[in-house]
């Protein structure tokens, strides 16, 4: 047809006709030979593992495909070996090298937002082992307490922290706490001790200790004995990271025990651009208000953003290959043009790179959460940031969205080189948005009680 358009001044319509059918033909003939032909074959056994950078941060060395849960997954699909060609097998590799090169380029630093949600979300799983805190509790920790009230002694903040957790060591070393008062029933764990128990029933099923020894023995003691039961459901990278803690004990305990799991933070942070330089009354209780607004949100908002990052890079996987599936029928519809070929490798990069956005983020959001702790700018002593959820909600708000926004920004900015892949990034928010919402549902629910409890008591 644009032969034909020529007319009949262009000379000879059959030579320009094989001139343009060639510019054509060897470039299709290209993209079928290296991008469409399956070539290069794909074996899950052949996975090289670099372990430098994970020895470098700390991590678990991931074992060989062979030792793993990898070894019995099947390269063949219908008895036909996969394959890859070569334009994609080459990208590929450039498109991960070039990701774990600027992966590697960030410091190594914990999930500490990983750290605290699994360990402000792990409960007491022996039911025997939380009657035996209730106990404790009424017959140690209460009595304890009302002797320290009773008193009127004036305490300091560090002592006023020790004594409000069940483990404080001026309740267990002050003569007049915790040696004072003991067990009301036998514990099997504790022989029978003539001198301690002196006037108690020696029955056999043991003796009556005092709540120092109580929780404080070794091996037998209510401490360890809680330890082990919270510590066996903690992942190896809590595990880890905690080995290297001093008080490490003491921290998950405190969290694990408390009454509440959210707390709000009493330092004050960053200014922002809320609120009003003159400390008037409207303007304090403007402040509150939509503190108190944001704290309500941040019941649903926290599981919510856990369950997001949770959900990202699964989304990331399945939107991965539904690129590669169509890839080959997006080139065959263009014609084989050269054009979609560029974009769909610019969309492969693009996609294969969002890994190293996520980790910048995970970064940003635990050196923040470690700066915070480990200065003077948070007047709450707080080790490990761990009996904080709400602390400093707004800054928390900032670094959940992160996840969404930083690849957000990178998708968008392809189209500065006039790849329009910008819309990609509203899969990875509707992908996980069930995820999300999933995970606000249980903040949901105490935002839902709360609300209960309140009417019951205006009744």
């Amino acid at each position: 047809m644009e032969v034909k358009k020529q007319g009949e001044d262009e000379g000879n319509k059959g030579d320009l006709l094989i001139t343009w059918l060639s510019l054509k033909f060897y470039p299709a003939m290209f993209v079928v030979v290296l991008v469409l032909a399956p070539m290069i074959p794909i074996n899950l056994n052949n996975i090289e593992l670099n372990v430098e950078r994970s020895k470098a941060c700390g991590y678990r060395v991931p074992t060989a495909p062979e030792d793993s849960g990898y070894n019995q997954m099947n390269s063949e699909l219908g008895n036909q070996q996969a394959r890859v060609p070569i334009w994609w097998g080459l990208f590929h590799q450039i498109n991960k090298g070039v990701t774990h090169a600027l992966t590697a380029s960030i410091p190594c630093k914990p999930d500490l937002r990983q750290v605290r949600f699994e360990v402000q979300h792990e409960k007491i799983n022996n039911p025997a082992l939380l009657t035996e805190v209730r106990l404790f509790v009424q017959q140690c920790y209460v009595p304890a307490r009302q002797k320290i009230q009773s008193s009127q002694l004036s305490l300091s903040p560090a002592q006023v922290r020790e004594t409000s957790w069940l483990g404080g060591r001026i309740l267990i070393a002050n003569s007049e706490l915790y040696p004072r008062y003991r067990a009301q029933q036998p514990h099997s764990l504790f022989p029978y001790n003539a001198s301690r128990d002196n006037g108690l029933p020696n029955n056999g099923e043991g003796g009556f200790p005092n709540c120092a020894e109580w929780w404080d023995t070794a091996n037998n003691g209510l401490k360890d004995r809680l330890l082990a039961d919270v510590k066996q459901n903690f992942s190896a990278k809590v595990i880890d990271f905690f080995s290297s803690k001093d008080n490490s004990d003491e921290s998950i305990l405190r969290t694990v025990l408390r009454a509440e799991n959210m707390d709000i933070s009493r330092g004050k942070v960053y200014p922002g651009y809320g609120g009003n330089l003159d400390p008037t009354f409207a303007n304090a209780t403007t402040r509150l208000t939509s503190s108190v607004g944001s704290l309500a949100a941040s019941f649903a908002a926290f599981p919510a953003f856990d369950a997001m990052r949770q959900a990202l890079p699964m989304v990331h996987a399945f939107m991965l290959m539904a690129v590669i599936i169509i890839t080959p029928l997006v080139i065959v519809m263009s014609g084989y043009s050269l054009k979609t070929l560029v974009t769909l490798t610019f969309v492969s990069f693009a996609l294969v790179s969002l890994t190293f956005w996520w980790e910048l983020a995970r970064w940003l959001d635990s050196w923040l959460l470690s700066a915070l702790y480990d200065s003077s700018a948070h007047s709450r002593i707080n080790p490990y940031f761990l009996e904080n959820t709400q602390d400093d909600f707004i800054v928390n708000f900032v670094m959940g969205s992160m996840f969404l926004v930083l690849p957000a920004i990178w998708l968008g900015s392809m189209s500065w080189a006039g790849v329009k892949i910008g819309d990609i990034a509203a899969g990875f928010t509707t992908g996980s948005l069930d995820s999300k919402s999933a995970g606000s549902q249980g903040g949901n629910l105490v935002k839902k009680g709360g609300k209960e409890i309140s009417a019951g008591f205006n009744k």
